[in-house]
């Protein structure tokens, strides 16, 4: 009998290092434009709204709402069959309107997901060693 798969690992994108550091300590950062002072997902040398070059790494509240998502019944990867069904959504981050991430939904039954539902950022190691940002219900 084979060992299962290990579940894919991310692999840092130039630039994307602060955030994996980050995650890492269970801090959600984005890059911030020191011009026009808006954040921007994915990393980036340039601004996506300005074209300036320069940015800092900003922490974010890790707060969010739910915009849509899709329920995973299929495993698309050997390591996933263990945790099929589970949750792709897409969260609008409260900092920015606009501002969206693609994560994992977590510790809430499928049936229970509502659009603008309020969710919060929690970590999750990866077998690797990698924190992952994922997000669950809101609290209160």
């Amino acid at each position: 009998m084979s060992q299962p798969s290990a579940f894919p690992y991310p692999i840092p994108e130039y630039g994307a290092e602060p955030f994996w550091q980050a995650c890492n300590q269970e801090r959600l950062v984005m890059q911030r434009c020191s011009a026009c002072h808006r954040f921007r997902w994915h990393p980036a040398p340039l601004c996506t709204h300005c074209r300036a070059d320069a940015f800092e790494w900003q922490p974010l509240s890790g707060r969010g709402r739910v915009r849509t998502w899709t329920v995973i019944t299929h495993a698309v990867h050997p390591a996933a069959v263990s945790r099929v069904p589970y949750v792709v959504a897409e969260i609008e981050l409260e900092e920015q309107a606009g501002l969206r991430m693609i994560s994992n939904l977590v510790d809430i039954d499928p049936d229970a997901i509502a659009f603008d539902a309020p969710v919060q950022v929690a970590f999750v190691a990866h077998p690797g060693g990698q924190k992952l940002p994922v997000f669950r219900p809101a609290v209160g």
